[in-house]
């Protein structure tokens, strides 16, 4: 105890960037040297009963609502993994109160919340940390999540790895984490599609998936697979909104939409760089940019001239 507040004072006298190193250094030095490790798991699911009312009392007092639309979650003796959609905000919060049954929650790049008031209430919470650049986090990390759905807890994981700010895709390329530790721990997975408009949250709980009688070999094809349905109920859960005319569409939508999700984060420093380098993009997969950077090299004339035409700046 007395070490653990020692680390804790010696963390708030560091800036934030040596504070990130100092924990990410600690995190793989313990799993060196003990392994994975999930401790008090019963009190952290106390806690969390404890906390949930507190973060509705939040919600209240910032003015921000959750509705969950539909929650086709069937009962289950199994560890169950919760894969949201990333859409920033206080996703994660809505998340966790949508889910109401206790879990631990995966946080990629804590940064301000290992000094934070946040930070202390996920530790109550029950939570692992990692920061997704760095490989040996990465290990340690999904060693303990491990380590906790074999104790048949919970756990909450975006499987899309960071926040989702591309002008068209409703959800990103997922990791094959959240598959490969459901296969391994015989473990559930319930999708969940939320969707937001200012302080609106609009949740959708899917059915749960079974990966019974899978093979770790099938974990790629099956994180397609989850994919599939996370994208399909955050269509359903899109149908609920009212339609919108492409003429209406501002052409600083998507810089609003950067904006939007980067301000209401502010607290994590994240930045439109970070979230791209962060991000899951499978082998022989392109980014528009690259596709058409030819158009930067083209000398304008007549014979090319439609090719510079405004209406095609969305490819």
């Amino acid at each position: 105890m007395f070490q653990s507040l020692r680390s804790f004072f010696y963390m708030s006298s560091l800036d934030q960037k040596e504070c990130e190193i100092y924990c990410r250094k600690k995190r793989i030095e313990r799993y060196e040297k003990y392994g994975a490790i999930v401790t008090h798991v019963q009190l952290h699911a106390l806690a969390h009963r404890m906390l949930l009312p507190l973060m509705k009392a939040d919600f209240f007092l910032k003015g921000q609502h959750l509705h969950i639309l539909w929650d086709d979650r069937k009962k289950t003796e199994k560890p169950v993994i919760y894969c949201p959609t990333h859409i920033g905000g206080a996703d994660v919060e809505m998340s966790v109160v949508a889910v109401k049954s206790p879990c631990w929650i995966t946080i990629g790049d804590p940064m301000e919340l290992y000094k934070s008031l946040d930070g202390m209430l996920l530790q109550m919470n029950g939570y692992i940390a990692l920061d997704v650049m760095e490989k040996e986090d990465r290990k340690a990390a999904k060693a303990r999540m491990k380590a906790l759905l074999e104790k048949k807890s919970s756990l909450l994981l975006f499987p899309e790895g960071t926040q989702n700010i591309s002008p068209n895709a409703i959800l990103g390329h997922l990791f094959a984490g959240a598959v490969e530790l459901a296969i391994l721990c015989g473990a559930e997975i319930v999708p969940l599609a939320i969707a937001r408009e200012d302080k609106e949250y609009y949740v959708a709980i899917g059915e749960n998936i079974s990966y019974e009688g899978s093979t770790y070999e099938d974990r790629f094809a099956l994180t397609d697979d989850l994919r599939d349905h996370m994208a399909t109920l955050k269509w359903k859960l899109m149908e609920h909104f009212p339609k919108v005319r492409r003429e209406d569409i501002p052409e600083t939508a998507y810089e609003d939409l950067v904006h939007e999700v980067l301000d209401l984060n502010t607290e994590y420093s994240l930045t439109p760089e970070f979230i791209l380098n962060a991000r899951f993009l499978p082998k022989g997969s392109a980014e528009p940019k690259e596709v058409f950077a030819f158009r930067e090299k083209l000398h304008p004339c007549l014979a090319n001239a439609f090719l510079f035409d405004k209406r095609l700046r969305g490819w």
